[in-house]
Parts: structure tokens; C-alpha cells; sequence
């Protein structure tokens, strides 16, 4: 007999089973227990005080767009109980090292129309001005509610009744104002670098914007089928910023309204094993032997290898399952985030003699005009070498989204990100040492483009690498952010493998959702959403209201 009984168990209460579990128990009127090994919930949405008193640290997910939570907004008093986005002013752009040439993207938040970032463009090149104001008009009218709101809401097609049907994002390929900017069928296979050198003519332009995307996508500029990314990783920079006071304010909002509609959650208790009878998942059983019933349902929210391989037993899957997520591709998406509790923000002083809007940027790239640096990036570390090459990433909350809870008055704070090597290339110690040597490479590239970020300018440093997140073990061993690589053949409709994409496995009652889930890696609600609609779809459960007027 059970020691607990629930109609929904979750193992793992990360923000995808956190936003399932809201979304079962308000609209699907089924009682649900969620049981996550560390101390608290919320995953990804993580923010501590660190690198010093009175500072804020978001020490996973950092860089959010207005989507990321938006369905929750709608469906719950999220915002109620605590949740803010706060969108930078100036939203992405890049200052080269060469000769310290910018330009700027600004937020279509503040910039509507894009003529303050065609003008900042056309310092590079005057037709790529006009290309970006034509890719923009693309996305305001058409891609911005087929991508990042009706797609990624839209759960995986059935796999394999509906390999060959085309989805949301393929579709929008053929749409008239994508064929006027040039788009044909051949940009399905092209890689982003094919695509940049297609779409501008500025090398530096193509060169900061792949960076930029990068951010996201993770996987070489010329790996061929990721070029569409170019085209719309850009344009969802647009609409970046942050959640007013670190991104845990959503993991505390979204914890209130799961307890409020009488959602149960037990941290510090680890599940070992789903419990699997006569095909069906029937409960979990904890570390410490207790067993928990599950009468409906059992979702993981772990990667697709633990769910596989650990929580259940390997031969309840086929071959061809087993061996596809045994060779998923996780070592590419592997970063530094340090923040950095500084008595003055970055100030790039050569830069701002164009234009000073350049010290407001929220995402910020300082590195070479060269488009092929982040494709040698990638081979050296695909070789299990360093490359000493810059390619950072200066996030900038404070100073571009005006949240000055992150640090005290008259301080500041910034982040920093580079893509590394995977955990599993160096030992404990050899990390150590690195964390050490990064933190003065940081402060060398930066003081070439913004003279005042000298160690004096330093209060503390927080180093997160990949061998912090490789202590997560939905990121282990590789300490890979996004779970998985965002490679094309593992993101969208095919993520994390055909025969798991749509949240169903072959397991009746067994679910999964989580990061390494359509449509991508990241700290989206999307994912916890897309789980419940498929088990709203098999229980015969409602849907929230507004989900019929937003169209998905």
C-alpha cells in the first residue's frame, strides 16, 4: 500500500513541473504531488545575493523575452504574487575589438518602428539598415505571433502519424513577405553563417549577431539546417530583458499559485525509480524507500537519459529509443555566467563617442569582426582545447532594464558569458584554476573596449562554469545549460527524439517535459504548458479559458 496517494506525481520540481502542476491542478481539477530532490523548486528560475552583500545574482537563466511566462500571466495571478518582466531599453549589440566600432539593437519596446536600430545599423552598412527594417516588418506582422507565441505553445506533432506534415514554423517559410525578403526552400539546410552572409553585407554585423544568437542556439554557425535561427533569434532579442528582482521571483510566484489551487510539493525527497505495473506507470518510489501512488499520471521532468536509463528499467524501451538518446548531443552549450557586484557599470568609453547609448545595452558582445570566430570556438573545443579567442557577453540588467534591486544604491552589477569547454574535460582542481584565469581574461578583453573595468573597479565575482552545473544532474555530466543541444535535429518537433517529442512515451500514464522538450532549452513556461495540453488531451480535462481566444 502507497504512503502517499496523489492523481498526479512529478519527479523534479524545476519550472516545467512546477508550471504542469499549476496548470493540473487549477484547470484539470486533479490533485498533484511533486517531489524534488534539492532544497527548493523552480529549476532554472534561480537567482541568489551573490558575488557580494546586497547583490543579486540570477545564476542560471537570466535573459528572458516578454514570452517566456506570458501564458501564465493570462491563466493566474502571477503577476500578483510577485512577477515582473522588465524589458532593456537598449536590447542587444556589440563593440569590436578591432577598433571599437558599436552598434545597437534597441528594445521594439522603446524602438517600435526600428529607425533608432536602422540608424545605428547603417553605420555598418546602409543596406543592411534597410534589410533589418524589411526583416523587422516580417516579424512584427506576421512571425512574432507564429513563433514565439502560437508555435512554441503548440505541442510536438504525433509522432510518427504526423512525421511528414509540416508545422508552424516550417509553414511560415512560404508566407508571401518571406519569399520578398528573399527566403526560398534552400534556407532549410542552410547553416546561420549562410544565411547571415545571404541576408547582410557587413561582416562585423553578421559577426556580432551570430554571437548574439549563439546565446540561444549553442551549436556551430555552419552547421548546416540551423540558418533560420539567424533570421528570427535577432528579432526575439528585440524583446529581452529580465525579471525585476532575479528571475526566482517567478519560481516564487508560480510556487504561490500552485499551493493556492492545493498543489503539494516535498523538497529533499528524491525518487529513484518509477514504479511501472503491466505497462503503466502506477506511482514513484523516493530514495528512502517511501512509495508514492500516481492514479493518473507520472510526468519526469528529468533529461531524457535519466528518465530512460535510471528511473525506469532499459528494457522497458525499444532499441531504436535507447540508442537515440543515448547519443543526444550535449556538449555545446557549455558557458561561463560570472557576475560580477561592480561600483560603477561598464563604460566604453571609445564606443560611446558614437553613440553613449552603447553603456545601456543589455546584451552586449565584445569580440572580433570575423563571422567564423564562434566556428573555430566550436573546434577547438569539439578537439577538448581552449580557445583563447574573446566572445563575451556583458548582461547588463541594472543599466538597461533600470532594476536596481540587483545591487545597492550607487552600485551595479553585470553579467558575463563564454562559451567553454564541457565539465567533463577538466578535473575538479583544473576548474578551479580556471575559474581563477577566466576572471582575468574577463578583465583583460573588457578594459580594451571600456577602460574603467580594472580590478579596482571590482567589489566581487561569482564564477558559475559548467562544472557547477554538472552538479545538477539533468546537466550532468557535461554541465550543458540547455540539457541538451540545440542542434536542428533536436529542437522543435524533434526534441528530444521523435518518439518522446510530444511529452508521451510509450509508457501509458508516464509523461515527460522539461528543458531537453519542444521547442527548445530555456526557462520558458512553454514546456509545462505543452505537458498539460497533451494530458488534458488524453484525460479529457479543460483548458484555461483564454486558451481558445490566444489560439493555442
Amino acid at each position: 500500500m502507497a504512503d502517499k496517494s496523489f492523481d498526479v506525481v512529478i519527479v523534479g520540481g524545476g519550472n516545467k513541473g512546477l508550471v504542469a502542476g499549476m496548470y493540473l491542478q487549477k484547470y484539470g481539477g486533479l490533485s498533484v504531488g511533486i517531489f524534488e530532490k534539492r532544497h527548493e523548486l523552480g529549476g532554472g528560475w534561480s537567482s541568489e545575493e551573490s558575488p557580494a552583500p546586497g547583490f543579486i545574482a540570477d545564476h542560471h537563466s537570466t535573459d528572458w523575452s516578454f514570452v517566456h511566462c506570458e501564458v501564465l500571466e493570462q491563466d493566474f495571478p502571477f503577476n500578483e504574487h510577485g512577477f515582473k518582466f522588465v524589458p532593456f531599453s537598449v536590447a542587444a549589440g556589440g563593440v569590436f575589438l578591432e577598433d571599437n566600432e558599436q552598434y545597437m539593437l534597441y528594445s521594439s519596446f522603446f524602438d517600435k518602428t526600428q529607425e533608432k536600430t536602422a540608424k545605428s545599423i547603417a553605420r555598418l552598412s546602409e543596406r543592411d539598415a534597410d534589410t533589418w527594417l524589411k526583416m523587422y516588418d516580417v516579424w512584427d506582422t506576421v512571425a512574432r505571433d507564429i513563433i514565439v507565441r502560437k508555435y512554441i505553445h503548440t505541442p510536438a506533432l504525433r509522432y510518427p502519424e504526423q512525421a511528414w506534415e509540416l508545422d508552424d514554423s516550417e509553414k511560415l517559410l512560404g508566407h508571401p513577405k518571406m519569399k520578398a525578403l528573399g527566403i526560398d526552400p534552400s534556407f532549410i539546410l542552410r547553416s546561420s553563417i549562410e544565411v547571415g552572409r545571404d541576408m547582410f553585407e557587413s561582416d562585423a554585423l553578421i559577426a556580432s549577431l551570430l554571437r548574439i544568437c549563439h546565446s540561444w542556439l549553442g551549436c556551430s554557425p555552419d552547421n548546416g539546417g540551423g540558418g533560420m535561427s539567424f533570421l528570427f533569434a535577432p528579432m526575439v532579442a528585440l524583446e529581452c530583458g529580465g525579471v525585476y528582482g532575479g528571475t526566482h521571483a517567478a519560481a516564487h510566484a508560480a510556487y504561490k499559485c500552485f499551493i493556492e489551487d492545493g498543489g503539494k510539493s516535498y523538497a529533499q525527497h528524491e525518487v529513484e525509480k518509477i514504479i511501472v505495473e503491466n505497462g503503466r506507470a502506477k506511482g514513484v518510489r523516493l530514495v528512502d524507500g517511501t512509495e508514492i501512488e500516481a492514479r493518473k499520471a507520472v510526468i519526469s521532468t528529468l533529461q531524457p537519459s535519466q528518465l530512460v536509463f535510471e528511473l525506469t528499467e532499459p528494457d522497458m524501451w525499444n532499441w531504436r529509443i535507447k540508442r537515440r538518446v543515448s547519443n543526444l548531443s550535449k556538449w555545446q552549450i557549455v558557458i561561463t555566467w560570472y557576475t560580477w557586484a561592480l561600483h560603477e557599470p561598464p563604460h566604453y568609453a571609445k564606443a560611446c563617442e558614437i553613440n553613449p547609448d552603447i553603456d545601456k545595452t543589455g546584451w552586449l558582445s565584445i569580440g572580433t569582426k570575423d563571422p567564423e570566430a564562434m566556428i573555430r570556438n566550436h573546434s577547438f573545443r569539439q578537439l577538448g582545447m581552449e580557445c583563447e579567442e574573446p566572445n563575451l557577453i556583458i548582461c547588463s540588467h541594472p543599466n538597461s532594464g533600470g532594476d536596481l534591486t540587483r545591487a545597492p544604491t550607487g552600485k551595479t552589477s553585470i553579467l558575463t558569458e563564454d562559451f567553454v569547454l564541457a565539465a567533463n574535460k577538466r578535473t575538479e582542481k583544473e576548474w578551479r584554476e580556471y575559474h581563477k584565469r577566466h576572471a582575468e581574461h574577463v578583465i583583460n578583453t573588457m578594459g580594451k573596449v571600456a577602460p574603467n573595468m580594472t580590478w579596482d573597479n571590482v567589489i566581487g565575482y561569482s564564477p558559475q562554469s559548467p562544472f557547477h552545473c554538472a552538479r545538477l544532474s539533468n546537466m550532468a555530466p557535461e554541465g550543458n545549460w540547455a540539457v541538451i543541444d540545440n542542434i536542428p535535429s533536436q529542437i522543435g518537433r524533434w526534441r528530444p527524439i521523435p518518439e518522446l517529442a510530444r511529452h508521451t512515451t510509450p509508457i501509458k500514464g508516464l509523461y515527460a517535459t522539461g528543458a531537453a522538450w519542444h521547442h527548445s532549452g530555456g526557462a520558458f513556461a512553454a514546456q509545462g504548458y505543452n505537458c498539460y495540453k497533451v494530458i488534458a488531451e488524453d484525460l479529457g480535462l479543460d483548458l484555461p479559458p483564454k486558451a481558445k481566444e490566444r489560439g493555442y
